[in-house]
């Protein structure tokens, strides 16, 4: 894949899946469509609050999808940590500010979804969880990408569109598996935006036009030995 600039308001998503839950239950009815960055699957389960997932995995089936957007969390439940098989987490249009310890545990997760919450720092917990493909993160208040975002070693999609990024290591070019870097809606530089495209020049990255401000020391490094 090749980068793609993009001017505000062309917003490009990869999936835009709608999915019914007639019958099926433990699924939103009133809430099917989901827009979302991450590529996430059609034709798994959603299951749309914890009690009811873990009812059902009690009951033997294999919950690999939790969808608790738009419900005023200001945490995950706890009881998330029963679902032994989770995959795709959606927590989008919350109150959530960080992210516990705990979800470093859930080994089987490949994909979290947390756009519309309030978080401000990249939640240090997704750095011991180097099995995540895809993180979306977009509409919230971070204010940079980490210098250890290179620990989430297989990430292949980063969705950060919409945030106060002022921060891009150069340890994203240590990220081998990443496809897609999705910084739409953060104020950058043409120089910034320049070094990105020069440091990943196989991953399609999602651009605003760039702000007409001061060039500065946004683009970080590690401190050389």
């Amino acid at each position: 894949m090749i980068p793609v600039c993009q001017a505000p308001f062309l917003f490009k998503r990869l999936a835009a899946f709608v999915l019914l839950s007639w019958g099926l239950p433990g699924l939103s009815w009133g809430q099917a469509r989901r827009e979302v960055i991450v590529d996430l699957p059609e034709d798994v389960v959603w299951y749309d609050d914890v009690e009811t997932a873990v009812q059902a995995q009690r009951k033997g089936a294999v919950v690999l999808a939790l969808d608790l957007s738009r419900q005023r969390l200001k945490d995950l439940p706890p009881d998330l940590m029963l679902l032994e098989d989770l995959t795709y987490l959606l927590a989008s249009r919350n109150r959530l500010d960080h992210f516990p310890d705990w979800l470093a545990d859930m080994t089987d997760l490949k994909a979290v979804v947390a756009d519309h919450n309030r978080f401000r720092n990249f939640p240090e917990v997704l750095f011991r969880m180097p099995h995540l493909r895809q993180i979306s993160m977009g509409d919230n208040e971070l204010q940079g990408i980490p210098l250890d975002i290179d620990l989430i070693a297989d990430l292949e999609v980063l969705s950060l569109w919409s945030n106060l990024l002022a921060a891009f290591p150069a340890s994203l070019g240590n990220l081998e598996q990443l496809q897609i870097l999705d910084l739409l809606h953060n104020e950058m530089t043409v120089e910034e935006q320049g070094m990105l495209m020069a440091l990943l020049p196989n991953v399609q990255l999602n651009f605003s036009e760039p702000c007409d401000c001061d060039f500065d020391t946004g683009f970080q490094s590690y401190p050389s030995e």
